[in-house]
């Protein structure tokens, strides 16, 4: 078998994993719970003063 053969068949999902659907379900719950995570945490003071500098860059200089 050739890797074009190989590409072949993985474009036509005849090697794609499949996962049931218990599976599937967890892994989304546990990436929402995630994501729930990363969007409740405080966002750095570090990253709150990049922005403001970023910020002042696009506002006009007066002469």
């Amino acid at each position: 078998m050739t890797s074009e053969d190989q590409d072949e068949k993985v474009r036509e999902g005849e090697d794609k994993p499949s996962l049931g659907a218990d599976s599937q379900a967890f892994i989304g719950l546990k990436l929402r719970e995630l994501y729930d995570d990363v969007v409740a945490e405080p966002v750095p003071d570090r990253l709150l003063e990049l922005l403001g500098k970023l910020g002042d860059d696009d506002k006009p200089k007066s002469e």
